[in-house]
């Protein structure tokens, strides 16, 4: 069931009768934060449990997981604080209302012109460097300090094509603290913009995109609590869940050919849903059968089930900003 933890809002029980499905939940960043740095803590330390108990050849890959795991526990964490010290205001979160301005579906990404004009997230990236970027070795640190010392069009172009899917032209080593930075904006900027714009909470999307900032799904939310058996897909960049009738596929709406694959039993907690019309898969994790899942933490945690799934010609819809496509 739903905690004082959940970082999903509760539903309004004084309100009588049987509740409307929301299109859009926004959630609660402060508490999502905290689950995410803790769930990949949890998840570190299981990988340097089964380190221990596998032969050398396959322990060292599981140690360096480990960190990586770690190492985005303590990046996630650091997101809070930001949050907690530097709040977003409303008048910062202009230049997303103007790319929600007549877009009743998912807006268009943000222009190279409106990244480098939007202050917020490039003082985030900075902060974050400064922050989470003192587990990483000196080298990678000073790499990205400088970046983060370098002027605004020079981020706004590494943001630009971060944003735009060109992953190729991000330095590989910059793109986690990025996305993290434009996360954190954009996360705060659409739950303030809903609080003015009422209209924003009725949002519905088309292509599988969120319908308030444009980005991939990171996966699915079968939910448990008071939206028992709901499912939302959760976005990879503001964080927003938007509701998709389930045993539809999320990229072209197809209900024909829809499938659920896991390694284990039919009711595995993570399954991944593919749909035989587009070929398109996306990872659900259901947590009526397991409340301590979390998108992107056991996401990472199971890719072997997307190498499996690509093996049988199926392709990723969702994105994990912590993996990246190279």
């Amino acid at each position: 069931m739903i905690t004082e933890h959940s970082d999903i809002p509760s539903l309004d029980k004084r309100i009588p009768g049987v509740p409307a499905i929301e299109p859009v939940i926004f959630p609660k960043l402060e508490a999502l934060y905290t689950r995410r740095s803790a769930r990949l803590e949890e998840l570190a330390f299981q990988l340097v449990k089964e380190a221990a108990q596998n032969e050398p050849s396959s322990a060292e890959a599981e140690e360096i997981n480990a960190g990586y795991f770690s190492f985005l526990s303590g990046l996630v964490a650091a997101q809070g604080r930001l949050l907690a010290r530097s709040p977003l205001r409303l008048v910062d979160a202009e230049p997303v209302r103007v790319l929600l301005r007549g877009k009743n579906t998912s807006p268009d990404i943000p222009t190279q012109d409106m990244l480098e004009k939007s202050l917020y997230w490039q003082k985030a990236f900075s902060a974050l460097v400064d922050d989470a970027g003192a587990q990483l070795p000196a080298e990678t640190q000073d790499a990205l300090k400088v970046l983060a010392a370098e002027k605004p069009d020079v981020l706004a172009t590494q943001a630009y094509a971060l944003l735009s899917g060109q992953y190729d032209q991000v330095d590989a080593g910059a793109a986690v603290f990025l996305w993290a930075a434009l996360s954190v904006f954009w996360a705060q900027a659409i739950a303030l913009l809903a609080e003015d714009d009422k209209a924003l909470k009725q949002r519905r999307s088309e292509g599988g995109a969120c319908p308030c900032c444009g980005a991939p799904p990171s996966g699915a939310l079968v939910l448990t609590g008071d939206r028992e058996g709901l499912r939302y897909l959760q976005c990879s960049l503001c964080e927003t869940r938007w509701h998709k009738v389930r045993a539809t596929c999320s990229v072209c709406d197809a209900t024909d050919h829809i499938d659920y694959w896991s390694f284990e039993n039919t009711n595995a907690p993570i399954q991944a849903e593919t749909c035989g019309d587009c070929k398109s898969y996306v990872k659900l994790f259901r947590l009526d059968r397991d409340p301590a899942l979390e998108v992107l933490a056991d996401d990472l945690a199971t890719v072997v089930l997307d190498a499996a799934l690509e093996d049988q010609g199926f392709i990723r819809a969702a994105l994990n900003p912590f993996a990246l496509p190279a």
